[in-house]
């Protein structure tokens, strides 16, 4: 049998688990998260479901604009990204193996009445054993440069999508830049992430998610660079790849 927890990297867990009670501060250590949650993490979700169909246009800028959609979560930590998408109507389901980020998860969703999330102390190789085909979407944000199989973490959340659903994924590129800004800048210089928060080892270039992507039965990947101003404080889309980027791609009907 397959080792389920192979994937995770304890050290990674610790690391997390340490920080679980800053992590809804908006300007405490996750304030880049928390500034790119909807500047372009729900951007992405709700333009690459609007564009396959599952959002209808003239719905787009509604605040139930996700309702019926089945929504899973990996690397959900707090829940930063889980009670967004909840808020917007979605039924979430939100899956991490830091237990004490999934109980800080779980503790902060008291702070809403009737909010469809639900949170999972697990891998995601486990959860997709029962979950095949279940969801609309998948969101795999910031996880990519925090796990030691890549291909099985990305394999196994694929496989929780309906065909048809989709995947979105932002992470770092394993370039210079993507060394030199996002390490030595923020977290050296700017000291605005946590040092030692990443490694250029774990950093993966766009080609590589989306060959992958396309080994897991997914089409039509589209990848759009991201940048984090020190200036504005604050995320936008651009041209520019080699730090950090976000993708989606569509599983195959």
């Amino acid at each position: 049998m397959a080792d389920l927890r192979s994937s995770v990297i304890d050290e990674e867990i610790k690391s997390f688990n340490e920080r679980a009670d800053v992590f809804w501060d908006p300007n405490g250590p996750m304030m880049m998260l928390h500034k790119m949650i909807p500047a372009i993490r729900i951007p992405l979700v709700l333009d690459g479901l609007t564009e396959s169909g599952l959002i209808k246009k003239e719905n787009r800028d509604k605040s139930n604009v996700l309702e019926g959609l089945k929504i899973l979560d990996v690397g959900s930590g707090a829940g930063l990204m889980s009670e967004p998408l909840a808020l917007l109507g979605a039924e979430v389901v939100g899956i991490d193996p830091a237990e004490k980020l999934v109980e800080r998860a779980r503790e902060h969703l008291k702070i809403h009445e009737n909010l469809k999330v639900t949170y999972i102390c697990d891998t995601i190789e486990s959860y997709c054993r029962e979950n095949k085909d279940k969801f609309d979407a998948v969101t795999f944000f910031d996880v990519a440069e925090h796990v030691a199989d890549l291909s099985s973490v990305l394999k196994a959340s694929v496989e929780c999508l309906k065909p048809g659903g989709q995947i979105f994924i932002t992470t770092w590129n394993k370039t210079f830049m993507g060394w030199l800004y996002g390490i030595i800048m923020l977290e050296y210089v700017a000291r605005i992430v946590p040092r030692g928060a990443h490694s250029i080892s774990m950093f993966v270039n766009p080609e590589a998610i989306e060959a992958l992507l396309r080994v897991f039965g997914c089409e039509d990947i589209e990848t759009r660079g991201t940048w984090y101003s020190l200036w504005t404080k604050d995320w936008s889309f651009t041209n520019y790849k080699d730090v950090f980027y976000a993708m989606k791609a569509v599983k195959r009907k």
